[in-house]
């Protein structure tokens, strides 16, 4: 498909002061990963930052506040109908308050569940399907080699 869009998007890895980190599940009628748990995550606005998104992902997607404190890497996609540029960055809870994907003030996915865990392995099933959010972030664990990343992946 010539001219395909690029979208580029900011998932957040939320830790809390247990540092586990906080998974999101998406919706069953989702048109990429139906029903797959995942970190939650925004496509960026126009000149936008990727720390300003990363806020806008808590206060929009998690109804919560958080701290960036690191970058953890990016991932380039080809997929059916656009190209992604992902990026995971590392944020710490405000432990004022308390993420809840219930009370989701957003455009785009709403996701319908949401747990803390200590198990990078909860995302591997994501990955396999090629979600670059949670092959990102369980290559930084050292849980997927580079040759396990999707770079492509086709409707």
């Amino acid at each position: 498909m010539p001219n395909k869009p690029t979208k580029y998007v900011v998932s957040v890895v939320l830790k809390d002061a247990q540092d586990k980190f906080l998974i999101v599940k998406r919706p069953q009628n989702d048109s990429e990963f139906p029903g797959s748990w995942g970190l939650p995550a925004v496509s960026t606005k126009p000149g936008e930052l990727p720390e300003q998104a990363a806020l806008r992902v808590c206060q929009e997607k998690l109804s919560c506040s958080a701290i960036p404190i690191r970058f953890i890497g990016a991932m380039f996609q080809k997929r059916a109908n656009y190209d992604i540029v992902m990026m995971d960055i590392e944020m710490i809870l405000d432990q004022k308050t308390k993420p809840d994907v219930k009370k989701a003030k957003t455009e785009n996915t709403t996701y319908i569940e949401q747990r803390w865990s200590d198990k990078p392995s909860d995302l591997l099933e994501s990955a396999k399907k090629g979600s670059c959010c949670s092959s990102i972030f369980l290559f930084d664990k050292g849980l997927l080699e580079k040759d396990d990343l999707l770079t492509e992946i086709n409707g």
